[in-house]
């Protein structure tokens, strides 16, 4: 009976640490894998903090609000990953290396400073939902997306009038 307790409760507390929420990177590192959602919003990021790399059972990361100017290779890690959100940063450039988060169902990249998204896209499986509202892209890059995103619930900003590099 003892043994039936110890487990029930053991995975209780399992499933009750995925539904926590760490809003600082150093609590979260007082028991790094045991962590499964971390929000950092606002706090002035402008880069991808290193130390995401010690959370190998992160399933949502929220940057969101914060001056991140680059989309590091090295968070294709991040293999558990299943809700990234990145709006309202100064982001220019998705990499091809964002192929390698297969397990990612939505992705935010909603009000950044990105002119084209690449095609590796598509190979994300998993991916539900794609924000892309605010970003400028002309109509050919626009269509070009809705083209390569099919099955996806894609939100999108109308297509500006402005000039393809």
């Amino acid at each position: 009976m003892r043994l039936l307790f110890f487990f029930l409760v053991a995975s209780f507390s399992v499933f009750a640490q995925e539904d926590f929420v760490y809003k600082s990177l150093d609590a979260a590192l007082e028991n790094s894998d045991q962590v499964y959602q971390i929000e950092l919003r606002r706090k002035g990021f402008t880069e991808f903090p290193k130390e995401l790399q010690k959370f190998p059972n992160l399933k949502v990361l929220d940057l969101s609000k914060n001056k991140i100017k680059s989309f590091p290779d090295s968070l294709a890690h991040l293999s558990n990953l299943t809700t990234l959100y990145l709006s309202r940063n100064d982001i220019e450039i998705i990499p091809t290396s964002i192929r390698l988060l297969e397990s990612l169902e939505e992705l935010d990249l909603w009000d950044n400073n990105i002119e084209s998204l690449p095609k590796e896209l598509a190979n994300l499986k998993n991916l539900k939902l794609l924000d892309i509202r605010g970003l400028a892209l002309s109509f050919t890059k626009y269509n070009a997306n809705l083209e390569l995103m099919k099955g996806v619930d894609l939100f999108m900003s109308e297509p500006c009038d402005c000039m393809e590099k």
